[in-house]
């Protein structure tokens, strides 16, 4: 196994303590406003930036995208933010963008590091399936079919050779159904009769039908090879 450049080392300690320090400065500057971590008090948090709200949203997107479980809230509140229409020409770009930080620190960090913090999961398999020309395909399933979560799927992501321009376009493809759902749902948190709201379940509802049927196309593609 081939050893890491001191130098190698340096930049990835110094980008893992950048990260760190701009996410606990942030949490910092958040929960000296507010006690709870919520959509609506996130919301509030960034309105106070007043025209650099955008700026500071792609940040705390950005500086958050390491952590499990905060782009569902992220995404939702960029509907709160920005509304319905303008929401997703923002979320979509900042969430494909974003997802770039994990996935640059497990191909930096290395295989060994990301496996240690994604346990129980058929990593081997899914290296398999994201060899050759199948890593678009790959890629994108797995935003449609969001099974692992976000943040955990860009770590993965990372570990595989996938080149970037193939990983941005089949992120920024796979995300669109599930990311614009959220931004309705966002938007809509404040009055559950509007039309954003069920819009928004409707696209809920289909995002959740594509894994079943591309489970269904799979089984019936594996039977046929199976029976030819």
């Amino acid at each position: 196994m081939e050893e890491k450049s001191p130098n190698r080392k340096w930049i990835q300690i110094v980008v893992i303590v950048v990260i760190v320090a701009a996410f606990a400065l942030l949490a910092w500057a958040y929960f000296s406003q507010y006690r709870e971590f919520s959509s609506e008090n996130l919301d509030k948090f960034i309105r106070g930036f007043g025209p650099w709200a955008v700026v500071i949203y792609i940040l705390i997107y950005a500086v958050s995208s390491p952590v499990p479980m905060l782009g569902t809230v992220l995404s939702a509140t960029g509907g709160l933010l920005f509304g319905p229409i303008v929401g997703p020409f923002i979320v979509i770009p900042t969430a494909t963008a974003t997802s770039l930080v994990p996935f640059m620190l497990a191909r930096q960090l290395g295989r060994e590091w990301v496996e240690a913090r994604l346990r129980g999961k058929r990593l081997e398999e899914i290296y398999q399936q994201s060899e050759g020309g199948k890593g678009f395909t790959f890629i994108l399933l797995m935003r449609l079919v969001p099974v692992i979560p976000w943040e955990i799927q860009n770590y993965i992501a990372g570990l595989t050779k996938i080149a970037l321009p193939t990983y941005l376009l089949a992120t920024l493809l796979g995300i669109l159904p599930l990311s614009t759902s959220l931004v309705l749902l966002g938007s809509a948190v404040r009055d559950p009769t509007s039309w954003q709201f069920f819009a928004a379940i409707g696209v809920t509802v289909v995002v959740a039908l594509v894994p079943t049927v591309i489970v269904a196309v799979r089984n019936r593609k594996r039977k046929r090879e199976e029976q030819s």
